[in-house]
């Protein structure tokens, strides 16, 4: 064979190698990165009305377009919450100034996390409002949520009387409100697993 045909040959190999490394990519390194919508065919986080803890307003319009992580806490909580959300603040500080992205941090006693006391509390957390809100709003309307909007209801056994109460479990939820997956707060291999998830969500937009 002639070097000239030779080197073609090799052009044309290094070309076929390309196409099936491409090939395999989107067809099989491309869809693991895919993450499952969760839930019945079509379901979305629906109406709500909370306030946060600057005392504004913030229904499920707002999270249209932004890509969200989901816990419900409360305040007074002894244990289980304080981890949870120094896991909450790693994720936060690694997504903190990208654009589309939120934390929503529910609290299930709204009775005691009026807005002044969810302030006071997210200052511990030096968290940007704009970023991390503290959102209070009805009991019933809490717990329904958590339950039948976020799912976090049908991963979490902590319920009286058929309510959630609370929860370790996180969701995550995509720019169109779907529910995308479900993390446990106090696990520092789901934290890591939430973190490259997140991205991909973003990386969806």
């Amino acid at each position: 064979m002639s070097k000239k045909r030779y080197g073609l040959a090799i052009a044309l190999g290094a070309f076929v190698a390309l196409l099936f490394a491409g090939f395999y990519y989107f067809t099989f390194a491309y869809k693991r990165d895919q993450l499952p919508i969760v839930g019945n065919p079509g379901h979305v986080v629906g109406a709500f009305s909370f306030t946060d803890q600057t005392g504004k307003t913030f229904t499920e319009q707002d999270m249209n377009g932004n890509v969200s992580v989901v816990e419900f806490f409360y305040t007074t909580c002894p244990d289980l919450c304080p981890r949870m959300n120094a896991n909450m603040d790693k994720v936060y500080e690694k997504f903190k100034h990208i654009p589309h992205f939120e934390i929503l941090s529910y609290s299930v006693n709204p009775g005691y996390d009026t807005p002044p006391v969810l302030a006071k509390y997210a200052e511990q957390y030096d968290a940007d409002p704009a970023v991390w809100k503290f959102l209070t709003g009805p009991a019933s309307r809490t717990y329904s949520l958590a339950e039948h909007d976020y799912l976090i209801g049908s991963v979490d056994s902590a319920h009286v009387s058929g309510l959630f109460v609370h929860s370790q479990w996180w969701a995550l939820v995509d720019q169109h409100r779907r529910i995308r997956g479900f993390y446990d707060g106090t696990n520092p291999q789901d934290i890591t697993k939430l973190m490259h998830d997140i991205r991909v969500l973003l990386k969806e937009r």
